[in-house]
């Protein structure tokens, strides 16, 4: 079975995914900057706004890893 190298698009899009996702981690940590840029967000009942944007973190790398492995695995993605 060949590997097919993913489209130019889709490697340009994972990086933008995956740069949004490590955003969210560095924006979360307090380390690199005293406050946060993002707003505070309660939507779902049960988590503080830092858990919520560390769970779309989360999604954003799934999302990322996922479809980079669907651009390899079908060709002409």
């Amino acid at each position: 079975m060949a590997w097919t190298p993913p489209s130019k698009f889709i490697v340009f899009l994972t990086f933008i995914l995956m740069a949004f996702g490590v955003f969210i981690i560095l924006d979360q940590s307090t380390i690199f900057w005293s406050g946060n840029i993002l707003p505070s967000m309660n939507i779902i009942s049960g988590l503080s706004s830092p858990q919520f944007w560390l769970l779309a973190a989360v999604i954003l790398f799934f999302l990322t890893w996922f479809l980079f492995f669907l651009a390899v695995k079908l060709k002409g993605l």
